[in-house]
């Protein structure tokens, strides 16, 4: 009997948590294969404990004991992936805007000169203001964006060498990035950094779980391209903002899977005598 209440336990754990890790959007193989230990390593402390279970009632609670244990050993393999901050060594290379954030590229968007929107829907664009009277709104731009899930690395780096030029925080209203207004109400906060041939913008974007965005870095400071750039607790947008130049080529689309500090979004044409720090 024992062992049939402890299938009764995981397949309804199972049953629980398959629909949270899909409204998570969680990558599918890395889920599973947490759910799938939590649910087993929960059910083996029940083989001895539905056996002293001598009511119905009792059985009942040992089973949703079982479903609430599966729960709590898988949020908490789910923030042990959260916290990581594993070491990253960028590519060699001059003349590559690397990606600011781990996950999978949302979309790539052509910007119109003297505007840069993140989202555009429903025919409204969504500006990001900060930018004003800076470089990146004086001619068309290219914007990339990358979702982060609960199990992607949350710390955010810095795509390409240079000096941090200005940064600056928009207080938000913390609501659903599936939200259209969301990169634009909720909290976020934009970096730019620029090089002797580039100028770009980091916008690291809140959700509406998320109460802090934070920043490693200063105004004025040099930066290594992939060097640590900040973190942003829990499922996160983070956009590129570069601009559109011929020498500017973009290396990614839609759907494609990046690393902070590895994966190269685009290449620029470097000036000559002039190098990266």
């Amino acid at each position: 009997m024992s062992w049939e209440l402890q299938a009764l336990g995981a397949v309804s754990s199972v049953l629980l948590m398959l629909p949270l890790a899909m409204k998570w959007k969680l990558p599918k193989l890395p889920a599973f294969a947490g759910i799938t230990a939590a649910t087993l390593a929960a059910a083996l402390p029940f083989f001895w404990i539905y056996p002293l279970c001598q009511t119905n009632r009792g059985l009942a609670v040992a089973v949703l004991g079982q479903m609430a244990l599966a729960l709590t050993l898988a949020l908490s393999l789910m923030m042990v992936r959260f916290w990581r901050d594993p070491e990253r060594v960028p590519p060699e290379k001059n003349g590559v805007v690397l990606s600011a954030a781990d996950g999978k590229v949302l979309y790539t968007r052509n910007v119109d000169e003297g505007s840069t929107p993140l989202v555009t829907k429903g025919g409204r664009d969504y500006l990001l203001r900060e930018l004003t009277g800076t470089s990146l709104l004086a001619s068309a731009a290219y914007v990339i964006g990358v979702e982060m899930t609960f199990l992607d690395v949350h710390v955010t780096r810095c795509p390409i060498a240079g000096q941090v030029k200005s940064q600056k925080r928009i207080e938000g209203k913390f609501i659903s990035l599936r939200t259209a207004e969301a990169p634009f109400v909720n909290e976020r906060l934009t970096t730019i950094i620029e090089n002797a041939s580039l100028t770009v913008a980091v916008a690291q974007v809140a959700s509406r779980l998320v109460r802090r965005v934070e920043s490693y870095l200063r105004v004025g400071e040099t930066v290594s391209a992939g060097q640590r750039l900040g973190m942003i607790r829990f499922g996160s947008l983070v956009a590129v903002v570069l601009p559109k130049r011929k020498d500017v080529k973009i290396e990614v689309k839609a759907g494609d899977r990046v690393k902070a500090g590895v994966s190269v979004l685009a290449r620029y044409e470097v000036n000559d005598g002039r190098r990266e720090h």
